[in-house]
């Protein structure tokens, strides 16, 4: 027990000794080869300290991992997210494959706690949707650990891992075409403050739309905001403000944020503002009216997602593999042509 009578942890264990989770975890797993004497001898007395009891149920269970695997998403109250585990679950499940879920929830110290589960649990793969923690879940466990992992969405690594990806160059392409060719050319878009990997190669589509069309692309019209519906009323607030005629959610969270302020400030879709989203999740069904977007081909990412991770953990010198996948525009009520 530490001080506040709550039961010790690994964490409370690092903190004491001033080393990482990870290090402090390959320590008492006998993983501690690379460590010098005085820090291994320092963890142990830690341990006896603070009166530190590992989870001998999982440690019994390294080396002799059952068929779990772990998948690591931003935030599982995003709904692409939720029905990208959906998918995957879909596809595991038959196999004998038991996925968990770990949604980082923008919280650093969830990382630490997952890493410490990978290196002591029960995993025998990761997928990884996440950006950020993808970097450094697999810069930590390479110092102890040869765990098969898949990289896809929001994952920011490339090179030695297998990855399923979406065409986001040509997605982010499609959807600005079909408004410059309503004859629309003052389009706002709302970005989440900071693009991920994936999100770059969207906007840099954006982009190439308009250039092929020879249109400004225009930059004033640029908002950041939240990553959810909030951010697509926040944004709203200022749209209304400019000259634009349509507007670009990064994804269908924020189109229905936008929804949202546009009806708040008495304006209409599609007659005052054309709205376009990007995934095509399940709620977009219910919006009135309904939303053109990019769908996501979700189950074909969890099936291939699943498939190249199932290869790794049969064959660990199976040859590495990109999958792209192509998305598909649907065209809905939301937009309209340009009345001049």
């Amino acid at each position: 027990m530490n001080d506040t009578g709550k039961s010790t942890t690994i964490r409370d264990v690092a903190q004491y000794v001033g080393i990482s989770v990870t290090a402090v975890s390959q320590i008492l797993n006998g993983k501690g080869d690379r460590f010098s004497d005085e820090t291994i001898r320092k963890v142990r007395e830690a341990q006896r300290i603070l009166n530190y009891h590992p989870n001998f149920y999982a440690r019994g269970l390294v080396g002799q991992r059952s068929n779990s695997i772990g998948i690591v998403i931003p935030n599982i109250m995003n709904p692409f997210f939720a029905s990208l585990v959906l998918s995957v679950e879909n596809a595991a499940i038959p196999k004998g494959i038991f996925p968990q879920v770990f949604s980082v929830n923008g919280f650093h110290e969830n990382i630490d706690y997952f890493i410490e589960q990978f290196i002591s649990g029960t995993q025998k793969g990761l997928i990884l949707a996440a950006p950020g923690a993808s970097r450094e879940i697999v810069d930590k466990l390479a110092l102890s650990n040869n765990l098969p992992m898949v990289m896809t969405d929001q994952a920011d690594l490339n090179g030695k891992y297998d990855m399923v990806l979406i065409n986001e160059l040509k997605a982010g392409e499609m959807i600005a075409s079909h408004l410059l060719e309503l004859g629309h050319s003052r389009i706002a878009i709302v970005l989440p403050f900071g693009l991920t990997l994936n999100l770059k190669h969207r906007f840099d589509g954006y982009k190439a739309a308009f250039k092929k069309y020879h249109v400004p692309v225009p930059l004033d019209l640029v908002f950041q905001a939240n990553f959810d519906p909030s951010g697509g009323v926040d944004a709203v607030s200022k749209i209304i403000t400019t000259d634009a005629t349509a507007i670009i959610a990064i994804n269908d969270d924020v189109a229905i944020g936008i929804y949202r302020g546009l009806a708040s400030h008495h304006k209409n879709i599609p007659d005052d503002y054309s709205v376009v989203g990007f995934d095509d999740i399940n709620l977009t069904n219910y919006l009135v009216p309904r939303l053109t977007t990019i769908e996501q081909p979700i189950a074909d990412i969890g099936e291939q997602s699943v498939q190249l991770l199932v290869n790794k953990m049969n064959d660990p010198n199976v040859q590495r593999k990109s999958v792209i996948l192509d998305v598909k525009l649907r065209i809905r009520e939301s937009t309209k042509k340009l009345e001049m």
